[in-house]
């Protein structure tokens, strides 16, 4: 018998193969799922105790604790944008690191009055800077206080909102979210805006139901109460130690899929949804893909895991049933299955509630696990959390830093040399690392340098620093590298996605190669940001390129001195690739 839960609870659903049963991606997750409850993975969570993970874990367990502490945050968040928008108030304009911008753009959904601005692109902050800024509240997130950018940033917005409405209420027209005693607390208060502290012991992609992920959503009219509400109905059953703990299960999904990429599909959810997964996935220490559904070859291989959250309990599937007795589970899809974890992993594994207990057909056992799909569902909040004990728990396994601050990729205390000037053809600039040999001076010869560096099994990530509004054309030339190539590609939009930077972050980079595509600004910008933000940008993208070219990583920065043209440039290059060696068949 099922029914709507009276209280949102999440649902890990797993199947695959040429029918439910056939694939060995659940019976794997469910083995490593029974070892982190013999573990007490998920209680020590809870208890915020780091020795899961190491001394370095200390500091940013506090997430844990959020769905409870953060609740006198509601109450002040609802009377600022009851005030704001007496004063005529009710957009959001959110500045900061996407580690602290995609929780509250996951919270807020489709609402239209959350505007995000996570890159110091020219172009980007161009266009926030024209846009209509008197019924704009500004809120600014950067706990540590000293990120160049975004100060450069806030002091360009402010400006602009002043010339609007006048510096006193543009003052008290800025939320700043930092942690007490930074630079920015002190220099906020005393401007007069509104100051908000965040967690000390919070990292950044755990912090989605913390001040920096409910604060904007909130002011933007996100229902982050019933959120917080989801998420606390939910703790009790995401802290037991049982093999049944649906964050455990699908932690060992997580796990399961080693040296493999965590696929994540993000069509079944809400926007910036899958995006906020990823980088909870990156931080465990796995590698997330995001599944390009118009242009799906050419990407890695593995399980794709679909995260397809219900905004409200009255809005999860009808065929849930209350899992509190049940444990938890909920075949999304599957009518006529008792939503319980024994019935569900049985349909999906092809055996009973004994995991030993083998299939009379072995062949059903034997599957290829990208043929496999993984949903997880419930109410906003209840997934959220989900995701979050799910995370947290497979880095043990996989020895990521999920906890710690970002480190950088390398491992020594010294900045990297940045990549030396190869040459240019007029359009665009090549930067190659020294251990790229074969790299020329031409956009086409350095592509094909990179392309014959791929390694067997490896792939080659398509990182691009422009703005992805203006330069979004950008975005197809990942089908045709693959395509061209004969290597899975993989993409994503700097210095906003760090999934497609996560391999090469680790002491035993994953084999791969790297490609930045960076630009000089438009001259055609109005209102035009000035040189120094064309500056930090340029700055910490070649940071970047230099941290994973000194990991031994073959790495090419290719700069657009002119973004159209060189564009142009570039898109012929990729045609003009041939596959490498790791690939070649002649």
């Amino acid at each position: 018998m099922t029914s709507r839960p009276a209280v949102g609870l999440p649902v890990v659903e797993l199947g695959g193969g040429s029918r439910p049963g056939t694939g060995p991606l659940a019976r794997e997750a469910r083995r490593i799922a029974a070892e982190l409850a013999t573990d007490v993975v998920a209680s020590r969570i809870t208890d915020a105790d780091p020795s899961a993970w190491g001394p370095a874990a200390g500091d940013g367990l506090g997430w844990a604790a959020l769905p409870r502490t953060s609740r006198p945050l509601v109450g002040q968040v609802d009377a600022l944008r009851e005030a704001f928008r007496v004063e005529g108030a009710a957009r959001v304009l959110l500045v900061g690191d996407a580690r602290w911008t995609l929780g509250p753009q996951v919270l807020a959904g489709e609402s239209g009055l959350l505007r995000v601005l996570d890159s110091p692109d020219p172009g980007a902050v161009s266009h926030a800077l024209a846009a209509d800024l008197s019924g704009t509240v500004l809120v600014v997130a950067d706990p540590a206080g000293d990120t160049p950018w975004i100060a450069t940033v806030h002091e360009l917005l402010t400006a602009a909102v002043a010339e609007e409405v006048g510096p006193r209420r543009a003052a008290e027209r800025t939320v700043v979210l930092t942690e007490a005693g930074s630079p920015l607390d002190e220099s906020a208060r005393a401007a007069g805006s509104v100051v908000i502290t965040t967690e000390r012991d919070v990292p950044g992609a755990w912090s989605v139901l913390g001040a920096p992920g409910l604060v904007p959503a909130g002011l933007a009219g996100a229902p982050v109460g019933e959120v917080l509400d989801d998420a606390r109905s939910v703790a009790e059953l995401l802290t037991a130690d049982e093999a049944e703990n649906p964050a455990l299960e699908l932690a060992g999904v997580l796990v399961a899929v080693g040296a493999g990429a965590v696929r994540l599909d993000p069509a079944e959810g809400p926007p910036a949804l899958a995006e906020w997964v990823a980088a909870l996935v990156a931080a465990a220490g796995g590698s997330p893909v995001l599944v390009d559904g118009t242009d799906p070859d050419g990407l890695p291989d593995g399980p794709a895991l679909a995260p397809a959250s219900a905004r409200h309990p009255d809005a999860a599937p009808d065929d849930l049933s209350e899992l509190l007795d049940g444990r938890s589970g909920g075949s999304i899809g599957h009518t006529g299955v008792e939503p319980t974890v024994d019935a569900l992993l049985a349909e999906v594994t092809g055996v009973g509630d004994d995991p030993d207990e083998g299939s009379d057909d072995d062949e059903d056992l034997v599957g290829d696990p990208a043929d496999e799909i993984v949903r997880t569902g419930g109410p906003l909040g209840a997934e959220l959390l989900l995701w979050q004990y799910a995370a947290a728990a497979a880095s043990r396994l996989l020895d990521g830093e999920a906890f710690g601050p970002e480190a950088p990729a390398t491992a020594g205390a010294t900045t990297p040399e940045p990549l030396p000037r190869r040459g240019s053809d007029g359009l665009v600039d090549v930067h190659a690392a020294e251990s790229l040999s074969g790299a020329a001076d031409d956009p086409g010869t350095a592509l094909q340098a990179l392309v014959d560096a791929v390694p067997p099994g490896g792939h080659l990530a398509l990182s691009v620093w422009l703005d992805p509004a203006d330069d979004a054309s950008v975005a197809v030339l990942r089908g045709e590298l693959a395509r061209r190539a004969g290597v899975p590609v993989t993409f994503g939009w700097g210095p906003r996605d760090r999934g497609v930077l996560a391999p090469f972050r680790r002491d035993d980079p994953r084999p791969g190669v790297l490609c930045l595509v960076t630009g000089d600004p438009p001259d055609d910008l109005v209102p035009d940001p000035g040189p120094a933000l064309t500056s930090l940008a340029l700055t910490e993208a070649g940071s970047v390129a230099a941290d994973v070219a000194a990991r031994g990583v073959p790495v090419l920065r290719l700069h657009l001195t002119d973004r159209v043209a060189g564009l142009v440039s570039l898109a012929r290059a990729v045609q003009g690739l041939r596959p490498g060696p790791a690939t070649r068949t002649d």
